[in-house]
């Protein structure tokens, strides 16, 4: 079954996408610590509401892609386009000029992991409620 055009799986799939580049780049942030004059940087999240009501009006919002770097390849990504912006609420500077605090991108990885999951647990009970739906409460698809 193709659960692509229903906005509930949509909309989640954008959200997994989006905490899956977060990760991303919290995890350069943390690889680049000691990294003389390196910024963190985090991923603007997109405005999942405004995507809801807009696809409730019909007129549902595609986010298209950006590559952070002009030796990424494109590859087979989604539509998604995230935002990387410089992380505005670190105020610590280091001598050399690198303003990496490692608390604070480990609390904000915890954070976007428990996001994630959260968003995993929502797809499973969705599958699930569609299952039961049709009468299929076993564990084939």
């Amino acid at each position: 079954m193709d659960f692509s055009n229903i906005t509930l799986f949509s909309l989640m799939k954008s959200k997994l996408e989006y905490l899956n580049e977060r990760q991303n780049i919290l995890a350069q942030n943390i690889a680049n610590s000691n990294t003389p004059g390196y910024k963190a940087r985090d991923v603007k999240e997109p405005d999942f509401k405004n995507m809801l009501r807009s696809a409730k009006n019909g007129s549902a919002q595609k986010l298209p892609m950006t590559v952070t770097d002009p030796n990424h390849m494109t590859g087979m990504r989604s539509q998604e386009e995230f935002k990387i912006v410089k992380d505005k609420f670190t105020d610590a500077q280091t001598p050399d000029g690198n303003n990496v605090i490692i608390e604070e991108e480990m609390s904000k990885m915890a954070m976007n992991q428990a996001d994630y999951q959260k968003v995993l647990g929502m797809y499973g009970k969705a599958i699930t409620m569609f299952k039961t739906a049709i009468g299929n409460t076993s564990g084939g698809a």
